[in-house]
């Protein structure tokens, strides 16, 4: 051997030596030590420097598992950056215990902190060989290298990572003097606790809890002495002795440290030949971590960890994204949300037996179940599941990163035109002006010039005008029509009417009242004077009436709500409670609930709204729900079907559903979202879609299962004053010809019909003989009168002539029929 590595070895012999002896006390107790030259120098600095570094040892609360739970106390998902579960010693079986001190320091009992014999003959080894053969750690030095591993982790220190682990003396002198100071602090079987719930069995496991049920899918506390002995065997080196990847080489090390437990008199022959006999067993349980585990409740999930993570409010979990990620991942936190299995399912089944995954469509939907009058999320699915590395490949997999249910800022898109579903919040500020739900007003389709509306924009461009049409689900019966029928019929002409008596920023103000805005920020061209982005809705187009706008589904579930809860809107809220891994509840957003609408307008919104799903509404093929329980809704479709939607409530859930292909196509040299009309969805070739073809069903499913048991309520009375069907007198039109007749009643607001029987009368063939009812008669504003023709040769008798109305007991005189 060299004299120079005698030296060297000689040198480290020495210092092992003073280490080990004054870790064992030895120097406490005065025992003389040989001074060769240098050696005394060395001996007294090495004295000097040990008792100069640190022995108390900063302890920070190990990393934990923290549970995202549903409103039932249903496991959802967990979330860790290191699977751990934390148990008490007497939760963790005696085999365990047993077994990790036979392998890991037989001698566990006896020392103080570091095994003086073990480290000498170590250190002698390793010399020799010039390499670390053996450690020579205890459990006490293993517990402190992982703790100071596990402080390193939770700051994200990768300089303080690399310096726990790096194999130089001074980290292990560094360990032994923590260990010594650890010893007198703890008691044994403390250290011990410690020690099972830190130690990592590979991968993210981390902890005997979590090792169990990974490896076993058992508890720490119902291992068998086999189990036990395996997991105790995997800690020296667990991606060599894993019994998932390596069962052979774990197999013979579980077998070694039952040898060791019976040599140390741990177990009996029996017990030992018995458990060597046994099978492996191994049984991988693997614990779901993060949302794309979540399965079918990913959509719901990722809305909550984003809520968490980006959303002030959470500042106790810590004030920066980076810092509340932390807690979600390290915390142990005990996160109960609103989510509703029941209501989860039946939306699974909704939508998916509607339009299945991987539909060769290509159409996805989405959808929000939110209750009335405390704003709990009880539902957000797809009939996708989540997956946050899903691109946008032309392969069908039946999987989407994004979250269509939800805004952009929390993992959606960029929302959806809602179409007629917006007409509910134009229907609202016309009650609101105490207009009638039986207002009659002109159906037709138009062009109208913008000076027609009103707007509080003062860059409201008067000279522009607007096109509108009937189209679709929702055709006008003559030129005129009832607000009510309006709306049952979804007829655009009579809400483009309304409009034009009320004022955009009017109908803004109570949409956004309701908790209605943009589902992304965009520009706002509403104004010149710079493009700030806005989530506003507009109010310098007429079109805001017909749904331009583009929202997301929980915004449209959440306005609903508001109806149904008589005009009380409160916030979407997902999350009910948080507790730290002390059982401490933690401050989270408050639910917030406000008057958005007068009682009294909320309650005839939903009489409007109630006749969409009757025969003669755009939702009569969804007809009403079992047992004629009460529903209002409203059907939406956009132009050529792009979007197509519907929502609808009881007075207990509200629910949005959407429907449509989020993903633009190539159409001749420019991509654009299209068309679901004449698409084979679901094996089947469509004609025309509107809101109630696919939309209306799934809702439909949806409701008939979430209210499954629950009370029969009903809606609350409407407001009498907002249901008057006001009252015009009929002209005089006698006389007149065909045109000019129906020119007059026409404007006056009445609907025109010509009997095919012509009568004798004073006037001129072909013109107007009679009307019915009858001129100066009082009856409701856009009710039918009849023509009937003169056929001539009546003569001048005045006995022809028509009652003046004065009469009550004729019909249509005095106040008339309603």
């Amino acid at each position: 051997m060299p004299s120079a590595l005698r030296a060297r070895n000689v040198l480290g012999l020495l210092v092992a030596f003073i280490i080990t002896s004054m870790a064992g006390g030895v120097l406490a107790a005065g025992l003389a030590m040989p001074a060769i030259g240098a050696s005394g120098v060395l001996t007294k600095n090495s004295v000097t420097f040990f008792d100069s570094l640190p022995s108390e040892l900063t302890q920070p609360p190990l990393a934990a598992t923290s549970v995202l739970l549903a409103s039932d106390g249903s496991r959802i998902t967990t979330f860790f950056e290191e699977n751990r579960v934390n148990k008490d010693l007497k939760d963790i079986s005696q085999n365990m215990q047993a077994a990790i001190v036979a392998i890991e320091d037989s001698r566990f009992f006896e020392h103080g902190g570091v095994d003086p014999k073990g480290l000498a003959r170590a250190a002698i080894v390793n010399k020799i060989t010039g390499h670390t053969a053996q450690g020579a750690s205890t459990l006490t030095q293993q517990y402190v290298k992982n703790v100071l591993v596990e402080a390193a982790n939770a700051k994200g220190d990768k300089v303080a990572q690399a310096q726990a682990t790096e194999q130089v003396a001074s980290r292990k002198v560094k360990e032994i003097r923590y260990a010594v100071a650890l010893e007198k602090q703890l008691p044994k079987l403390e250290i011990l606790n410690r020690y099972l719930n830190i130690a990592w069995f590979g991968g993210k496991i981390n902890g005997v809890e979590s090792a169990s049920k990974y490896y076993f899918g058992t508890t720490a506390k119902a291992l068998t002495l086999p189990q036990a002995a395996t997991l105790a065997g995997m800690v020296q080196n667990p991606p060599k002795y894993s019994p998932r990847y390596n069962p052979k080489t774990s197999l013979a090390r579980r077998n070694l440290v039952l040898n060791k437990m019976l040599e140390q008199g741990k177990i009996d022959q029996k017990a030992h030949d018995t458990a060597v006999k046994t099978k492996l067993g191994a049984k991988i349980t693997i614990t779901a971590n993060g949302c794309a585990n979540a399965g079918k409740n990913g959509y719901y999930c990722e809305y909550v960890r984003r809520q968490i993570i980006d959303n002030k409010a959470f500042s106790a979990l810590g004030k920066t994204p980076e810092e509340r990620e932390n807690s979600l991942k390290r915390g142990g936190l005990r996160i109960t949300t609103a989510m509703s299995p029941k209501i989860m399912k039946a939306a699974w089944k909704g939508l998916t037996s509607t339009i299945p995954t991987k539909d060769k469509s290509r159409v996805a939907t989405a959808t929000v179940t939110v209750e009335p009058n405390t704003g709990l999320v009880k539902s957000i699915q797809q009939n996708k599941l989540y997956d946050p590395a899903e691109n946008k490949s032309h392969k069908i997999t039946g999987k989407a990163a994004i979250n269509y249910s939800v805004d952009q800022e929390w993992g959606g898109g960029n929302g959806f035109q809602t179409g007629s579903t917006f007409k509910p919040f134009t229907l609202a500020t016309w009650l609101k002006a105490g207009k009638s739900l039986n207002a009659v007003v002109p159906s037709s389709s138009g062009v109208a010039p913008f000076s027609q509306f009103r707007s509080c924009n003062p860059e409201f461009d008067r000279r522009q005008t607007y096109t509108y049409f009937n189209a679709g689900d929702g055709q006008p019966n003559g030129d005129s029509m009832s607000v009510w029928n309006g709306t049952a019929k979804s007829v655009n002409g009579v809400y483009v009417s309304m409009e034009k008596q009320l004022n955009l920023c009017d109908i803004r103000k109570t949409a956004e009242s309701l908790g209605v805005h943009l589902a992304a920020p965009r520009d706002d061209f509403c104004t010149s004077k710079k493009r700030d982005r806005t989530e506003r809705l507009p109010n310098c187009v007429p079109s805001l009436t017909l749904g331009v706008a583009d929202l997301s589904p929980m915004t449209l579930a959440a306005a609903y709500a508001t109806f149904a809860a008589k005009g009380t809107y409160c916030a979407p809220i997902a999350i009910t409670s948080i507790k730290d891994r002390n059982g401490k509840s933690l401050s989270i957003p408050k639910r917030t609930c406000k008057r958005a609408l007068d009682e009294g307008v909320a309650n005839t919104v939903n009489l409007g709204l109630s006749k969409v799903l009757t025969p003669v509404g755009t939702a009569a093929s969804v007809r009403p729900l079992p047992d004629n329980r009460p529903a209002s809704g409203k059907t939406g479709t956009t132009n050529n079907s792009v979007d197509t939607w519907f929502a609808g409530y009881t007075p207990q859930l509200a629910t949005a559903v959407w429907v449509g292909d989020p993903e633009p196509h190539k159409v001749r040299n420019h991509y654009e979202r299209t068309t679901l009309n004449y698409r084979t969805i679901n094996g089947r070739r469509q004609g025309p879609v509107y809101g109630a073809t696919f939309a209306g069903v799934i809702w439909k499913k949806i409701m008939v299962d979430a209210v499954k048991g629950m009370e029969i309520k009903h809606f609350a009375r409407a407001d009498s004053r907002l249901l008057v069907s006001p009252k015009r007198t009929v002209p005089d039109v006698r006389g007149k010809s065909v045109d000019a007749a129906k020119a007059i009643l026409k404007e006056a607001g009445f609907l025109v019909t010509v009997s095919n029987d012509p009568v004798k009368s004073k006037y001129p063939v072909g013109s107007v003989a009679s009307t019915s009812p009858e001129g100066g008669s009082e009856v409701s504003y856009g009710s039918s009168i009849t023509l009937t023709l003169s056929a001539g040769g009546g003569g001048d008798d005045d006995d022809d002539d028509q009652d003046d109305g004065d009469n009550p007991f004729r019909p249509g005189g005095g106040g008339g029929h309603r």
